[in-house]
């Protein structure tokens, strides 16, 4: 088994810019995600989260798709991924802002033997 963890800290006024182009907005967010984000905040969280699963999981960039953060009824944060050719077997997702700056951080337990 591995552990495989990433993070993302973004920037609220620089996210704020580049989703100004409604084109932008819609290929990195499913229709599901951005009708359920409530703010501009919610929105850069979720960016956060995709970009930290990316990485965590090294999956190529600008398949932002492949990835859906949802919201359990507790509000908590999870990362729906549409494809994967591993076996992940427990993934976490947290979200967090303060000031100016969102941070998130994914971790995934892995089963590496196929």
């Amino acid at each position: 088994m591995q552990i495989k963890t990433g993070c993302d800290l973004i920037n609220i006024e620089k996210f704020k810019k580049i989703i100004e182009n409604q084109d932008v907005l819609k290929k990195i967010f499913t229709s599901h995600e951005i009708a359920n984000s409530s703010s501009l905040e919610s929105l850069a969280g979720k960016f956060a989260a995709k970009e930290a699963v990316i990485k965590a999981l090294q999956i190529d960039p600008g398949n932002w798709h492949e990835i859906e953060i949802i919201k359990q009824e507790n509000g908590k944060p999870v990362a729906k991924i549409n494809y994967y050719d591993r076996n992940i077997i427990s993934h976490d997702l947290s979200i967090s802002h303060d000031g100016d700056y969102i941070l998130a951080f994914s971790c995934f337990l892995i089963n590496d033997f196929k």
